[in-house]
Parts: C-alpha cells; sequence; structure tokens
C-alpha cells in the first residue's frame, strides 16, 4: 500500500512537472507569479506553466528553462510565460549563442586588424597604451589584457576571466579602466556570469572611440536583445548597424540583433528592414541565414 502511494505522488510530481512549461533556474533579486491576482515569489526549482504571468522586481535577474530553451529576464517588468518561451525559441533558432564567441578572433586581431575609420571624429587605433604603468605583481595593465585575449583564443574562458579581473582591479588610468571593464564583462558573458557581464559592460558604455566598440556593442546588444530589453539593445546597435564606416560583418550582427529586437516590439515592419539588410550585407554567413530564416517567419 505504501509502495502504491510513493508511486502515485512519484506520478503525480512528474506530470506536474511535464505540464509546466519552464522552470526557474536562477534569479537574482525577486520574480513572481500572478495567482489569482495575488503575486507570489517564485524560487528557483519552481515551474510555472505557459498561461502564466510573472514578474520581475527591480534590479533583478531571473532565468527560465523551457526545453532546451533559457528564458533571460534582466529589465523590471510583467510578462507572459507563453510570448517568453516562443520568442526565446525563435532567439535561439537564430544561433545568437555563438555569436560572442565567434568575436573572440576579431578581438585578438587573428581574423582583422584594427583599422582607423572616420564618423563624427577620428577613432583611436590602438587598443591599449603602451606606456601602462606596472601593478604589484609587476605587469602592466596592457600586458594582462594580451595575456587574457591568448587565453581566449585557447578557449580557456575561466583563466581569461581570472586575468581581467586582475586588470580590472589594478587599473589606474581611465584607458586602462575602460578596456579592462570591457574584457572582464565579456568573459563574464562566456563563463555564465550575465549579472556581472551586464554590470561591467554597462559601468562604462561602448564609446567609438575605443577599437573594440564593435564588439562592446554586440556583446551588450546580445545580453539585452536575449533577455527582452529590446528598447535599450536598439538604442546601442543603431550606432552601429547603421554607420557604413564599420566592418561589414559587424554592421551585419548588428543588423541581425535589431531585427530581432523589432520583431520582439511586434514592428513588423522595421524587424523586416533590418533582417533583409543582414540577408543582404554579408551573402552566405550565418547570420545572413539566420536574418532570412526569421524574415521567412515574419
Amino acid at each position: 500500500m505504501k509502495r502504491l502511494a510513493i508511486l502515485l505522488l512519484l506520478g503525480f510530481l512528474l506530470s506536474a512537472f511535464a505540464a509546466a512549461e519552464a522552470i526557474v533556474g536562477f534569479v537574482d533579486g525577486v520574480l513572481e507569479v500572478s495567482d489569482g491576482g495575488v503575486w507570489y515569489e517564485l524560487f528557483i526549482g519552481d515551474a510555472v506553466d505557459d498561461g502564466d504571468q510573472i514578474r520581475l522586481a527591480d534590479d533583478s535577474y531571473a532565468e527560465l528553462s523551457s526545453g532546451s530553451n533559457t528564458v533571460k529576464l534582466s529589465r523590471a517588468g510583467t510578462y507572459e510565460v507563453a510570448d517568453l518561451i516562443e520568442t526565446t525559441g525563435r532567439t535561439a533558432s537564430a544561433g545568437l549563442g555563438g555569436m560572442v564567441l565567434g568575436r573572440i578572433g576579431r578581438l585578438s586581431g587573428t581574423t582583422d586588424e584594427p583599422t582607423e575609420t572616420v564618423a563624427g571624429g577620428a577613432r583611436a587605433s590602438e587598443a591599449v597604451n603602451q606606456n601602462t604603468p606596472t601593478w604589484a605583481g609587476g605587469e602592466a595593465i596592457d600586458d594582462l589584457i594580451e595575456e587574457g585575449v591568448e587565453y581566449l583564443n585557447q578557449g580557456d574562458f575561466m583563466d581569461a576571466y581570472y586575468v581581467f579581473e586582475e586588470a580590472y582591479d589594478y587599473a589606474i588610468t581611465d584607458d586602462e579602466y575602460s578596456i579592462a571593464a570591457f574584457y572582464y564583462g565579456y568573459s563574464s558573458s562566456l563563463i555564465g556570469e550575465p549579472v556581472q557581464a551586464f554590470e561591467l559592460l554597462e559601468e562604462i558604455g561602448p564609446d567609438p572611440e575605443t577599437t573594440f566598440f564593435a564588439s562592446h556593442t554586440i556583446a551588450l546588444g546580445q545580453l539585452l536583445v536575449e533577455s527582452f530589453a529590446y528598447d535599450e539593445a536598439i538604442d546601442y546597435l543603431g550606432l552601429l548597424a547603421d554607420d557604413i564606416t564599420y566592418d561589414s560583418a559587424d554592421i551585419q550582427s548588428a543588423e541581425l540583433l535589431m531585427g530581432i529586437a523589432y520583431d520582439g516590439m511586434g514592428m513588423v515592419g522595421l524587424a523586416r528592414e533590418y533582417l533583409g539588410r543582414a540577408s543582404r550585407t554579408l551573402p552566405g554567413t550565418p547570420a545572413a541565414t539566420a536574418a532570412s530564416s526569421l524574415l521567412a517567419d515574419l
């Protein structure tokens, strides 16, 4: 009898999870679900159905798993679970997950060299100042950045993260602080620390005067698009997508992200415009293929 009761209980729990559309995987702050007009706080492991409405508080971040996809929320607001699941599925189909990873070679200069362009003023041509002071351990900040980038090239993201953390901690000048914050935030996104990545990448926003402006913009833009902060993503990405002086691959990535953002906002006309542009900027690339696929679904 006891065995039967246990089996029935297990069956009930399994059916409950099967019916649930998403499971809370991570919360930093407060995430709530509405039940009959009353809001109840959600915790890691809690399940929500596709008909539920959830609410993220200010200064909070949350992730929910739905099948093989992860719903990410970074901005306060009220959301319909069904909409989150559907949109995340479409975003995942675009292959955005590899977009930041795909920029490692570009950051290190192994696939292209920094080029000096002009758009509203001259842009810096050096990634780091070669005359930087040394920190207590004896290494210059630019040496730490170079060491961290080499770790990125090798796929040692955690080692890169710790090296960039050192550079960030010992940065003195504004230029040192800016580049260290970017790489520290960039590596945070690679090791699955989105909250820290947001803080660092937004602490000193993308600056057109830096040689890593495009990578900074795309890394932050991707985080914002993936977490439904569409307005903010468009504000950043527009500076890159609408400036023909930048590299075509960078422009295409920004166009793709902007198309997805406008689609998420229900602005189909602008979504078509930017996805169409992304499909044509560099034909045959993964970004072009993703843009064409998303465009066909609109």
